[in-house]
């Protein structure tokens, strides 16, 4: 759905959809995919409105007016704004998560996968500037949340990491030290772009200098060891 800015905010845009043949018949929704899609509108203007404003004052009012819905509907899918601050950034984290499976998805081995992930995620991170708001306000906003975040992010790279290390790519490193490398990758990801690309005022220059270094980290620092040291030795 396109959005709008207006004198209050944005607001939601309905498009006319694309011509139909004469005799195609416009599938209805049923409630539960109409309850699914206000649902999703509430995620997406909380994200939203968070990003702009913070937890502390993203009031019910200020999302459910972002979402183009009405404040009551909002007690209809959250008994409260906490209720949905606990949600929210595990949901908005899982969808940062499938939109980088599409970018890493038939990578040839751990150091384009990584490359690859990397690049998708200043990209998502630029596309969605409210993200790191919500991150970061969220350890004591919304602490759960955050913890659920964290470990579902873990979980993936503890996956492909395992995948990649018993295929014989890094066997500079231990099993038992695969989850450090994890969060070391993602806190790169994280500070790269949050600390170093987004303060630029070059971004299309700082987003292309910081690939090309995380390319030469990755393809060099990381894997160097791995030409060198035969596999199984330490």
């Amino acid at each position: 759905m396109a959005r709008t800015k207006t004198a209050r905010g944005i607001r939601p845009i309905n498009r006319i959809p694309a011509s139909r043949a004469p005799n195609e018949r416009i599938r209805k929704l049923t409630r539960a995919e109409k309850s699914e899609r206000t649902r999703q509108a509430i995620y997406d203007a909380a994200a939203e409105i968070v990003g702009q404003y913070g937890y502390t004052e993203a009031s019910i009012s200020r999302i459910m007016e972002r979402a183009g819905l009405g404040h009551g509907t909002f007690y209809a899918y959250f008994n409260s704004r906490d209720e949905l601050f606990d949600q929210l950034l595990p949901i908005k984290g899982g969808e940062v998560l499938q939109f980088l499976h599409t970018r890493v998805k038939g990578a040839s081995g751990f150091v384009d996968m990584e490359i690859r992930g990397f690049v998708g995620f200043l990209e998502y991170a630029r596309q969605h500037p409210w993200f790191f708001r919500l991150l970061h306000e969220a350890p004591v906003a919304a602490p759960a949340a955050y913890r659920k975040h964290i470990d579902n992010i873990l979980s993936r790279f503890r996956r492909a990491l395992k995948r990649s290390w018993d295929n014989g790519e890094l066997p500079q490193y231990k099993e038992s030290e695969l989850d450090t490398l994890a969060y070391l990758l993602i806190s790169a990801r994280d500070y790269v772009f949050s600390q170093q690309v987004s303060r630029s005022r070059d971004i299309d220059a700082a987003m292309s200098d910081a690939i090309e270094t995380y390319r030469k980290f990755i393809s060099h620092g990381l894997m160097e060891m791995s030409a060198q040291q035969p596999a199984g030795t330490e």
